[in-house]
């Protein structure tokens, strides 16, 4: 009777596995379509002259969206090293990256009669990269898991 309690705990946790592995996939999928939204904000936060503060809302937005996606990421990370946990890190980074831009843009020790002369950043770089490959080794991951 033993013999058969194994199997079926392997295609247990094979399924579940497989749907963590959607789950994340979906999560990624969302980090992926906000990529723009993000790099704009970037790129209007470090422009000279006064910024919009609609820029500012609309950056909140970003970032919290970003750290939402973290938190539900954070769900289905597998431990440090993991592709689970690199997902997970990836979509804080972009939060964070976003923050730090809105931080410098509309800091507080500003003062509205110095003259603006903006400042560079170089977006979200080479992790929105990262994250766009994350979600492709996903798919391929649990297509190898779905045969």
């Amino acid at each position: 009777m033993r013999m058969w309690r194994r199997p079926r705990a392997a295609a247990r946790a094979r399924a579940d596995l497989a749907r963590s592995l959607a789950a994340l996939i979906d999560l990624v999928d969302q980090g992926v379509r906000e990529q723009p939204n993000a790099e704009e904000t970037i790129a209007e936060c470090c422009r000279a002259g006064e910024i919009p503060n609609d820029v500012a809302r609309r950056g909140g937005r970003i970032v919290s969206e970003y750290a939402r996606l973290h938190r539900e990421a954070t769900d289905h990370a597998a431990g440090p090293g993991s592709l689970q946990n690199r997902v997970a890190e990836l979509l804080m980074y972009h939060a964070t990256t976003v923050e730090g831009c809105l931080k410098l843009a509309f800091s507080h020790f500003w003062s509205p009669k110095a003259q603006r002369h903006g400042h560079t950043h170089s977006g979200l770089g080479e992790p929105a990269r990262t994250l766009r490959e994350s979600g492709t080794a996903l798919r391929l991951w649990l297509n190898d898991l779905e045969k």
